[in-house]
């Protein structure tokens, strides 16, 4: 049995106290759903404010990279599966072609040697085009499907970057040659 004079739990302090904690308890949870701009010298409450939205800018892509050969015998881009070139995690993005395109897609020196390689061992090839494939992600919420690399399946127009491509003179040379 309970003793009706226990006295009630009450919250800390005053009715003041608790009058500001309910308050500032609002505000937090107005803050959470309408994140501040960044306050100079209130870092910790944009922080702990942001809580909704962790990734604001978020891709909504990925990336990955394809291999197109110029074809001298058809005069056209045909794509080509880098795999057998690159055979280190050949089928996850951490390839090594993956990896390449990645960091040296604006090495032009990087590229050309990529370029000569790729065309000795490759016969009827008389250069090399490099994609970059900007693949469109799920809407969050809906299912991912796991990733499967395609290296011979068309990109679309709006989702494609060619990053490096053999110029159309050295492309002849090299036909010519062979």
């Amino acid at each position: 049995m309970t003793d009706a004079r226990q006295p009630i739990a009450r919250g800390p302090g005053g009715r003041h106290v608790r009058r500001v904690l309910v308050v500032i308890a609002v505000l937090y949870f107005a803050a959470l759903i309408k994140s501040p701009p960044q306050i100079k010298g209130l870092y910790a409450v944009t922080f702990f404010s942001q809580a909704t939205c962790l990734f604001p800018e978020a891709a909504s892509y990925a990336i990955e990279y394809r291999l197109e050969t110029w074809s001298c015998a058809e005069r056209r881009w045909n794509p080509i599966d880098p795999r057998p070139f690159f055979p280190i995690e050949a089928d996850s993005k951490e390839s090594r072609f993956q990896r390449i395109a990645y960091f040296y897609q604006q090495s032009r020196p990087v590229l050309n040697a990529l370029d000569a390689w790729l065309v000795d061992q490759l016969p009827g090839a008389g250069g090399i085009r490099l994609v970059k494939y900007l693949r469109p992600l799920p809407a969050p919420g809906t299912p991912a499907p796991h990733y499967t690399y395609t290296p011979l399946d068309p990109v679309p127009d709006e989702h494609r970057r060619d990053l490096y491509w053999t110029r159309g003179n050295d492309r002849a040379a090299r036909c010519r040659a062979r």
